[in-house]
């Protein structure tokens, strides 16, 4: 069945009513992915009949990542609910690695594993080294038997009451594998697409997912992707701050440089970088 509205629908309008000195705010646009399974996402017609194609995916920092933070958040985040853990002035930042759970399907061993690293913090906060540290956790399994497991350790010297986080280290890199699948998944459909123009879309939801990085690995995989001298242009949508403050940015990169830019807050655009020039939108004068 052909897909329902979703929020990259909102980014496509927001980009397309700054993009090009404002030349395509009026273009009416078709959502050929609701018509019709395995389309395209947006196709924007103008008035002078100029057509235009935009394909959105979003980028992972490293494979299966949404499903690895749904099994983290679900179990280690609350271990920094135990105030008992805090030492005064220290901040312990503890570092489990991303997919550690995800080999663990059984609830039991899941929460063994999280108990585990419950208890040995509490057994050893008072005495940990300052600086970065790892250590072996010893886990005990729903078959019985013991295994352990690595947790890294960062202890800062701060004022106060001191505070202790639990988060996620990320052990290799799978970025290319990530764009990989992205790029076998939407190049196709979208120079497949009759169209003037073919943009394509990539969106970071991730500070330390840097697009330099991203368009690397795409760099690196064009003879393998012969489709990629039909895009037109690659952009890089930020939307970390999107959920909480509205905030949307698009980027696009010329020889690792910084060619255009669009800030929107809301549907309202803050300023836009086009051939050299930084112009102000609205909603920037009246921040």
């Amino acid at each position: 069945m052909p897909t329902k509205l979703r929020r990259e629908n909102v980014f496509i309008e927001r980009f397309l009513s700054a993009y090009e000195d404002f030349s395509w705010s009026k273009a009416a646009i078709r959502w050929l992915d609701q018509e019709e399974d395995g389309a395209v996402e947006a196709l924007a017609t103008r008035a002078d009949g100029r057509t235009l194609a935009a394909e959105h995916t979003i980028i992972e920092p490293f494979a299966a990542e949404k499903e690895d933070f749904a099994f983290f958040s679900k179990a280690f985040l609350d271990i920094e609910k135990d105030s008992n853990l805090i030492v005064p002035g220290r901040w312990i930042e503890t570092l489990v690695p991303v997919g550690i759970l995800r080999g663990r399907r059984k609830p039991a061993d899941r929460a063994a594993m999280v108990q585990g690293v419950h208890d040995w913090l509490r057994a050893n906060r008072l005495g940990l080294p300052g600086g970065f540290s790892e250590h072996k956790v010893s886990i005990r399994g729903s078959d019985g038997k013991s295994y352990e497991i690595p947790i890294y350790l960062r202890v800062t010297p701060i004022p106060g009451k001191g505070s202790l986080t639990v988060r996620r280290q990320q052990m290799e890199d799978t970025l290319s594998e990530v764009i990989e699948r992205a790029l076998a998944r939407k190049l196709p459909k979208l120079v497949q697409t009759g169209a003037d123009r073919h943009l394509l879309i990539l969106e970071r939801q991730h500070m330390n997912l840097f697009p330099s990085r991203i368009l690397e690995k795409i760099e690196a995989q064009r003879s393998k992707f012969p489709e990629l001298t039909s895009v037109d242009e690659i952009w890089i949508l930020e939307t970390m701050f999107y959920d909480r403050e509205g905030y949307l940015r698009f980027e696009r990169f010329e020889s690792g440089e910084l060619a255009s830019s669009l800030d929107f807050r809301g549907a309202e655009l803050l300023d836009k970088f086009e051939n050299r020039v930084v112009t102000l939108g609205p909603a920037a004068n009246r921040s």
